[in-house]
């Protein structure tokens, strides 16, 4: 059993202000008070302190559970089980510990405080704009997010862990004793893996990502104007950005080698590798982005509009890259399948039940799913997932999957 340190998203925070807005909505109010005419004698009422910004990540209350539901059974040996990054407690049934690696220390941010100068460096690299209005507890949180473990994928006795900033490779040839080969930086996350035969394939969302793996990421654009503040911003075009699907040469394990970079318009944040019984020559990525949608001037053809302003816009679709298994360097995008619409209106945003909105729900613009699975040995028939949404694909080539049922 490997331990798995898992980030925290910013969408916590999210949740955290939800919550705190809705229980304000719900405190009854006093009786307004008796006005008091001014007089000579009434002292003035003191200006009103500001209040304290509410940290978005300190624990919450447990909510009350629903009917039937009894909670934590104390006599449960989880129960009293200890926190800790690196020594919390254990329980366990059917399985055996027997390591526990840290990350290389390129893949730590090595920072305790969220003063660090390491973290503030760590922000500007992702492209994080007006860093100071950001609370400390958040910049923390997302800077520790840049160096997150991903997925694993595994070949033979090489264990690949993805991480936000590259990929680390194992020896898991005597499990009790894995040893670290290759550490490869390049960050860019989410960092999922996948491997066939010779060739590493890695996804990459962020706005840090860069064509040559560099680490310096970009400058961030200055704070927007006051009015606008408020208002999603999308980086400035960058030529060296990447964000879509690296792909590696993994021959020699301990020096993998850059051999294509695939681009997309949303990035990927995961991707699935699939095979075509009949097609030795290829294989396919199946790619989903989750990210906001890049510039034109970054990426020709990228457009963030809903499907009622722009038809071909980057939401509700992912990508399938084409990669020759003998010349990768050749590998493309080939199609952009509307894996939602409705056969019965033509809509794009088929699962989008609420019509077309100018704002649409992230988790209806694409799927999300950290993989998906096959269903018959000629891998005809694929189960993706749109966070709470399941659906079922079918494809008679590998170039255009169809959604079969939400």
């Amino acid at each position: 059993m490997k331990r798995i340190v898992f980030g925290l998203a910013a969408v916590a925070a999210v949740a955290s202000f939800s919550i705190a807005a809705q229980m304000k909505a719900q405190t009854p109010t006093s009786p307004a008070p008796k006005t008091v005419a001014p007089s000579m004698t009434t002292p003035a009422t003191p200006a009103k302190a500001p209040e304290a910004e509410q940290d978005p990540f300190a624990p919450q209350p447990a909510p009350p559970l629903p009917a039937g539901m009894t909670g934590s059974d104390i006599t449960d040996p989880r129960y009293k089980l200890k926190p800790g990054l690196y020594d919390s407690g254990e329980a366990a049934i059917g399985m055996k510990h027997l390591a526990f690696i840290k990350k290389p220390d390129a893949f730590q941010i090595n920072a305790t405080s969220p003063d660090d100068p390491a973290v503030i460096k760590t922000l500007e690299q992702l492209g994080v704009g007006d860093i100071a209005k950001m609370s400390k507890s958040r910049q923390m949180v997302i800077a520790q997010l840049a160096f997150a473990n991903s997925d694993f994928a595994f070949q033979g006795n090489h264990l690949f862990q993805g991480n936000f900033y590259g990929v680390n490779i194992y020896d898991i040839s005597d499990p009790s004793k894995t040893s670290l080969l290759t550490s490869l930086v390049c960050p860019g996350g989410q960092g999922d893996v996948s491997v066939y035969r010779n060739l590493l394939f890695m996804s990459v969302e962020m706005p840090n990502g860069r064509l040559d793996c560099g680490t310096q990421g970009f400058p961030p654009d200055p704070p927007p104007p006051a009015e606008k503040a408020k208002e999603r911003h999308v980086p400035s075009a960058q030529k060296d950005r990447f964000r879509g699907v690296r792909i590696f040469d993994i021959s020699d394990i301990k020096n993998p080698k850059q051999v294509a970079a695939v681009q997309t318009c949303r990035g990927s944040h995961t991707h699935t590798l699939v095979l075509d019984p009949n097609d030795k020559d290829n294989v396919y990525i199946y790619v989903s982005g989750t990210s906001f949608v890049r510039q034109p001037e970054e990426l020709d053809g990228c457009s963030g509009q809903t499907p009622d302003k722009d038809p071909n816009t980057a939401l509700f679709r992912i990508e399938v890259i084409k990669v020759p298994v003998a010349s990768p360097q050749d590998a493309k995008v080939v199609s952009s399948p509307r894996v939602f619409i409705d056969p019965r209106t033509g809509a794009l945003n088929g699962l989008n039940n609420g019509g077309v909105t100018t704002r649409v729900p992230r988790n209806l613009q694409t799927p999300i799913s950290a993989t998906t699975s096959r269903f018959t040995p000629l891998s005809d028939w694929r189960l993706g997932h749109v966070q709470a949404t399941g659906s079922c694909w079918t494809s008679e080539t590998r170039y255009t999957p169809n959604a079969l049922m939400p």
